[in-house]
């Protein structure tokens, strides 16, 4: 018997208009260690992702390509000179207004592919969220 996926979504900032988390699934969360990673090794780099993401979560709909774009298939990136943190749309239960961030990574040679992981997560979110016995929680800051 297959165990179920256990997703779990880390708050990282509740807004006027939206809550952002990171997305677990089955213990992997990368988006949660892009942003560790990023504060770890670089503080002001860290701290102006923080910021974009505290102003775009008080917003219904954010309209800024510069600074939250949408790339397609329903991703989107926080964008930083340099830095992507990718992420979609969705809503649980009472939590209807949520960004889930999936992937982070620097902006160059493998952001195609950061882009094509951000949209294989959103997939298989979507997939495991869809079963019934998929495990879900959301983790207060």
């Amino acid at each position: 018997m297959k165990k179920p996926v256990e997703i779990v979504l880390r708050t990282v900032h509740l807004g006027a208009a939206r809550r952002v988390v990171t997305l677990g699934i089955d213990g992997r969360d990368l988006a949660r260690h892009f942003l560790l990673d990023l504060l770890q090794h670089d503080r002001n780099q860290f701290e102006f992702v923080r910021k974009r993401i505290q102003s775009i979560s008080n917003y219904d709909r954010y309209e800024n390509q510069l600074t939250f774009r949408h790339l397609g298939d329903g991703v989107f990136e926080f964008k930083r000179p340099g830095i992507r943190l990718y992420a979609f749309y969705d809503g649980i239960g009472d939590q209807q207004q949520l960004i889930l961030c999936t992937n982070g990574g620097l902006k160059g040679k493998a952001q195609s592919r950061n882009i094509q992981l951000a949209r294989r997560l959103k997939g298989e979110y979507f997939r495991a969220k869809a079963l019934p016995d998929t495990i879900l929680r959301l983790i207060e800051p």
